[in-house]
């Protein structure tokens, strides 16, 4: 197997992307209020429906960021599984905020007597594809906890690149402990990382590759098929 790797730190503050996270959807809620409030004519534009689309498009981008930064922090920092309704709630949060962000001033915009007819369908297809832009970007569709990462901690203290240290694709979603894995040898040399267990989870490999597990008689935290050749 070639030499050639990107060896990978452990990096970010889960506190503070989760500060950022929350300061974003802040701002975005505050998007969507503003747009509200031209909606009943509290607010008084020359031009209305532009603004409303403005907050909205502001409202979007807000939203996604902060709830990328969300899933960022929990690869850093997971939460926990055994509350099963806590560890949902800290995954899927951006979805729950993208909610709250952007279903409330749809409403209004169905409801509202105030623009034009043309006007009001082309504002309400707008406010409906950034909800479901944002929920969509705000799912975490492979959420991985706290009792993912002390698994791979300890699967990994076997691992033939010294105990704690694995490799992995930055295109797959495993990582490898067993240097002579059919898999591992199968990665062009670009795509090759190396770091601390903490290092691949932070990139989303939460799972052991199936050949490197059989070879050290593991069976926690494997990827639950056999890969094929």
């Amino acid at each position: 197997m070639t030499e050639k790797k990107t060896y990978v730190q452990p990096k970010g503050n889960a506190g503070t992307l989760r500060f950022v996270a929350i300061a974003l959807w802040l701002l975005g809620i505050a998007c969507e209020v503003l747009g509200v409030l031209t909606i009943l004519n509290k607010i008084i534009f020359s031009n209305p429906v532009l603004f409303i689309c403005l907050f909205l498009v502001a409202d979007l981008i807000l939203i996604a960021i902060g709830s990328y930064c969300w899933k960022r922090a929990n690869k850093i920092d997971p939460p926990s599984e055994k509350n099963k309704t806590e560890f949902f709630i800290k995954t899927q949060l951006g979805a729950i905020i993208s909610v709250i962000a952007f279903f409330p001033i749809l409403l209004f915009l169905i409801n509202d007597k105030n623009l034009d007819k043309k006007s009001k369908m082309w504002v309400s297809i707008l406010a409906g594809a950034c909800l479901l832009g944002s929920v969509a970007l705000g799912i975490d569709y492979d959420p991985i906890s706290l009792e993912d990462l002390q698994q791979m901690m300890v699967n990994s203290e076997s691992s033939d690149f010294g105990a704690g240290t694995v490799q992995w694709s930055k295109n797959s979603k495993v990582y490898h402990t067993w240097e002579d894995c059919s898999s591992l040898k199968r990665i062009l040399p670009q795509n090759l990382r190396e770091g601390s267990a903490e290092a691949a989870f932070q990139e989303g490999k939460a799972r052991m590759c199936w050949f490197c597990a059989d070879h050290f008689h593991i069976v926690d935290g494997v990827e639950s098929k056999q890969p094929s050749e």
